[in-house]
Formats: C-alpha cells, structure tokens, sequence
C-alpha cells in the first residue's frame, strides 16, 4: 500500500467538533460577560445622569424656595437616560414653597421594596432601566417603584430642609 494513503496527519472529525465545541462554549461565556458589564455601564451612566437631575431640581429649590414642578423639569432639568427614554419627575408638591420656620412635608409616599416605604417626599425622578419601560405604578399620593427595574433618585423633605433651611 501506499505510504501517503496510511500515514495521515490531519485531525479527526471528532477533534475537529471538540474543538468547535469549546470554542463555543467559550465565546458563548464571553459574550455573556460583556453583556452584563456593558448593562452595568449603563446602570452607572443612569445613576450619574439622575444625580445630575437632582442637582439641577435642588439648585431651583434652593434658588426659589419651591419645589420645582414638571414645568421647570421639562424645561432646565430633563435629560434622557442610556436606553434612549425621557426621565420622569413624580411630585404631587410642585411649586409649593418651602417654608424653613416649619416643616413642608412632600405629599408623596414612595414604596422602594416590599418592606421600605418614604414619607413625606418632594419628588422622585425615574429612569426606564434595562427593560425600557417604566414599571412603576402611581396613585393619587402613592408611588410604588419596588418592581420592575426602573433606576431613581428622590428628595425628601428633610434632605430639602437639610440643604436649605440649615
């Protein structure tokens, strides 16, 4: 016989498909990792976006003594979060003032998770998290955003009075 035709040194189909197999696996791995880093990225740039926002509403209420109302928001204060939404400002205490010799309870009551509840908030400001939908749901003085992954940041009237009456 032919010594060319028995003497073989390429692969095997079965180490052909091993190899293809882990090659999968690890790229499968990999861009499972990326995902999740580039979702935390996203998170991160939000948080600092809505930190931002909430300097710009605590600037006006320190300026003007109020608390600013969807209006002002709107206009100075708005921006649009990673996943390409519009942030969204709750208050039901816009444009009320803020009166240092006394308290001025925000109106609105915030549920964060199935155990915490806020009081007496002046505003909160969401973002549409990873999803792109607002999961929160708002009742007359109740906001519940302990669903869902929407991402906050929110004021209290001790934090207002803290910042501009002390």
């Amino acid at each position: 016989m032919d010594k060319a035709c028995t003497d073989s040194h390429g692969f095997t189909i079965i180490e052909i498909a091993i190899f293809l197999f882990i090659a999968g696996a690890i790229l499968s791995v990999a861009a499972m990792a990326w995902s999740v880093l580039a979702q935390g990225r996203q998170v991160a740039a939000a948080k600092n976006i809505l930190a931002e926002v909430d300097s710009c509403l605590m600037d006006y209420a320190i300026m003007a003594r109020k608390i600013p109302d969807s209006n002002y928001f709107s206009s100075y204060c708005s921006k649009i979060d990673p996943w390409g939404k519009n942030l969204r400002l709750v208050t039901n205490a816009g444009n009320n003032p803020i009166n240092c010799g006394a308290s001025t309870p925000g109106t609105l009551t915030v549920k964060i998770d199935p155990w915490t509840t806020v009081s007496e908030v002046a505003w909160v400001v969401i973002s549409s998290g990873p999803n792109r939908s607002f999961d929160y749901t708002l009742s007359a003085t109740t906001l519940d955003i302990s669903t869902g992954d929407d991402i906050y940041v929110f004021e209290s009237d001790t934090g207002i009075h803290e910042e501009i009456c002390e």
